[in-house]
C-alpha cells in the first residue's frame, strides 16, 4: 500500500477507536499493526470510515465490521450434526425450532452513517442485496428507526443472484429475501427464536419456514419434515433452542442438498479443496443412512448424473482451448449498482465478463460469466498429458 494512503487509513482507524468502545477492548496499536499487515482492510462503498476484519482477530471474528460508534460481528459458523438421534440430544437441551437452511448467500443488513447497507459474510458492503432489499424489505427503515443497534441477518437466494448457482427450488425467477435473525450490536446477542418471530411478522418481513417447537425427545415430526424437505429438494434445517441457555444453534442439510453441492461443485475442482466433495459424500451417506432412504439403483445414477454430467461439458470446453466458466443472470434496480458489483469482483480478484446488458420492465438484466483460471488449469493440464504423482 502506498505510504501516503497506509497514513490516511491510520488516521481513520483511529477515528472509529475512538468512538466504538467494543473496539477499545484491543490495544489502538495492536489495530494499526494489524492494518499495516492486511489483517483489517479498508471498507469502500460507505458514506463514514469503515473496516472489516480479513480474519479473525483478538476474540473478533473474520467479517467484522467497524465504523463510528459502530461493531457488526461477523457471522458465526454454525456447526452442522451428522446423526439427529446423537447429536441434537448432545447439543440441545430444551424445546427448539427448526428453521429451513436457505440455499444462498448470507448478508447482515444494518443502517451505518445514515445509509441501509447489505454486507457479506467476508464483511464486504454486497452491491447486488444493498440494490435489491427496497424490493423485499419496503418496511426496513422503519425498522431501523424503532431500532438502530440491530442488525438484520438475510439469505439471499434464487436463480438470478450474483454469487451461487443454487437456490430453493421452489423460486422460479428472480431472488428472495429470508430474514432469519436480528443481531443486537449493544447487547452483541441475538433475539431469541420467539421474540425475534415477532418482530418479523410485526414488520412483514419474509422469513424462511418455520416449524415447532420440537423436543429432543421426540425427533419423529423433526425427521418427517426433513423427508418432505428430501422429497421437495431442499437444503436442510437449523436447529434454534427457545432458549440459548439450553443449548445451541446447529444445521443438519438433507441428503438431496449434498447431491446437488456435488452437481455444482466437481466440475471446479482446482477451486475449492478436496476435501468439500469428500465431507459432502459422508455426509450424504449417513444421512440416508439415518432416514431410512437407502442406497439403490436409482440412486447411484441419480449420483453419477450430478457428479459427471456437467464435468462431461467442462472437459469438452477445456479440451478445445476453452476457459472453464459459470453463466449468471441477475437484475439490478440502478446501474451504479452494477458498476458497484464489477468493482467487488476486481477487488476480490474474481474474473467476469459481461455478456449481456438491457433495460427490461423498469430492471437493469444482466448476463454475466464468471472466468474459473485454476479449474482451467486443473483439468487442462491433465489434458495436455502432464504427469502427477499420487
Amino acid at each position: 500500500m502506498d505510504p501516503q494512503e497506509l497514513s490516511r487509513q491510520k488516521e481513520l482507524l483511529k477515528e472509529v477507536y475512538a468512538t466504538c468502545s467494543r473496539l477499545k477492548k484491543i490495544p489502538l496499536n495492536d489495530l494499526l499493526s494489524a492494518l499495516e499487515e492486511g489483517k483489517i482492510l479498508y471498507l469502500e462503498g460507505l458514506a463514514v470510515p469503515a473496516f472489516r476484519l480479513k480474519r479473525d482477530f483478538r476474540g473478533l471474528a473474520a467479517g467484522t465490521v467497524v465504523a463510528p460508534g459502530v461493531l457488526i460481528e461477523g457471522f458465526p459458523h454454525i456447526p452442522r450434526i451428522f446423526v439427529l438421534k446423537t447429536g441434537i440430544p448432545r447439543y440441545l437441551h430444551g424445546p427448539f425450532y427448526a428453521e429451513e437452511k436457505i440455499e444462498g448467500y448470507n448478508v447482515r443488513l444494518a443502517r451505518i452513517g445514515g445509509e441501509i447497507k447489505a454486507f457479506t459474510r467476508r464483511g464486504f458492503v454486497c452491491p447486488f442485496a444493498t440494490d435489491r432489499w427496497p424490493d423485499f424489505l419496503p418496511r426496513l427503515p422503519d425498522f431501523f428507526d424503532e431500532f438502530p443497534s440491530y442488525v438484520i441477518c438475510c439469505e439471499v437466494a434464487g436463480p438470478e443472484n450474483p454469487f451461487v448457482t443454487e437456490w430453493p427450488p421452489y423460486i422460479k425467477e428472480d431472488v428472495r429475501f429470508f430474514c432469519f435473525d436480528i443481531w443486537d450490536v449493544s447487547t452483541e446477542r441475538f433475539l431469541k427464536p420467539e421474540e425475534k418471530y415477532a418482530l418479523l411478522r410485526r414488520f412483514s418481513f419474509p422469513t424462511p419456514e418455520i416449524s415447532g417447537p420440537f423436543s429432543p425427545e421426540e425427533l419423529k415430526p423433526l425427521e418427517e419434515l426433513l423427508l418432505r424437505y428430501e422429497e421437495e429438494g431442499r437444503e436442510g434445517v437449523v436447529l434454534k433452542p427457545l432458549s440459548f441457555k439450553k443449548g445451541r444453534v446447529i444445521k443438519y442439510v438433507t441428503p438431496a442438498s449434498n447431491v446437488s453441492d456435488l452437481r455444482v461443485a466437481f466440475p471446479y475442482l482446482g477451486e475449492l479443496d478436496p476435501s468439500y466433495v469428500v465431507h459432502r459424500l459422508v455426509r450424504m451417506a449417513i444421512s440416508r443412512w439415518e432416514l431410512g432412504l437407502g442406497f439403490d439403483e436409482e440412486f447411484y445414477q441419480a449420483l453419477g448424473a450430478a457428479i459427471f454430467e456437467e464435468t462431461s461439458r467442462v472437459l469438452h470446453r477445456v479440451a478445445r482451448g476453452e476457459p472453464v466458466e459459470e453463466v449468471f443472470r441477475v437484475r439490478f434496480r440502478r446501474e451504479e449498482a452494477l458498476e458497484a458489483l464489477i468493482s467487488h469482483f476486481r477487488t476480490a480478484q474474481v474474473r467476469i465478463e459481461i455478456r449481456r446488458k438491457e433495460w427490461q420492465e423498469g430492471y437493469l438484466r444482466v448476463t454475466f460469466a464468471k472466468i474459473y483460471p485454476k479449474a482451467t488449469s486443473f483439468w487442462a493440464s491433465k489434458l495436455q498429458g502432464l504427469a502427477q504423482i499420487d
